[in-house]
Formats: structure tokens, sequence, C-alpha cells
């Protein structure tokens, strides 16, 4: 893994996801099919940590069902406090697993 968690795309990715939206979330969804899926939830989540002023809910997802090697596929959707789509994105990244 990368020095500092800042440094590894999927960790940037989640926090931009999460800075941009025009409301704040109640509650986060995301999902990430790869073969290093456990370390990779845990950039997720310390970019969230980070971007949130907020204990808004969390749900963190590794996929069994692997994506075509050397590629890994991250899945971000944000709700609102009405339970309603603020927004998502899907990121697809090449072989970057823990090491970035």
């Amino acid at each position: 893994m990368p020095s500092s968690p800042a440094a590894h795309p999927v960790f940037a990715t989640t926090l931009d996801f999460a800075r941009a939206l025009a409301a704040p979330a109640s509650r986060f969804e995301a999902r990430i099919a790869s073969d290093q899926g456990m370390p990779l939830l845990c950039l997720v989540e310390a970019a969230l940590t980070q971007a949130l002023e907020t204990s808004a809910a969390r749900e963190l997802v590794w996929l069994s069902d692997l994506p075509p090697a050397g590629r890994d596929v991250l899945r971000l959707r944000a709700f609102g406090a009405d339970s309603a789509l603020l927004a998502e994105a899907t990121h697809e990244f090449h072989s970057l697993g823990a090491g970035g």
C-alpha cells in the first residue's frame, strides 16, 4: 500500500465523490469487486471518515464475483435523509490491488 492512503486512487475517488454531493448524505454504499477487496474497502472507509462531517450510515460490500483479471471495480452510491438517491458512480481501475 502507498505510504499515504491519500495516494491511492480508490481513496481519492471516494473522497472526491463524497465531497461533491450537493446535499448531505444519510447513507453511503460502496461495492468493490477485486481480489484485494478488504484493503480497498478500508481505503473507502478512511476516505468517507475524512470527507464526512456527519455519521452517515455506511454499507461496504466486497463482491464475491470478481471482475475480469487485472481490473478492480468500485461502485459508490449516496442517499439522502429520505432514502432518495443523491449520486452514484462506477469506477474501474487497472490492477490496483492494495498497492496502487
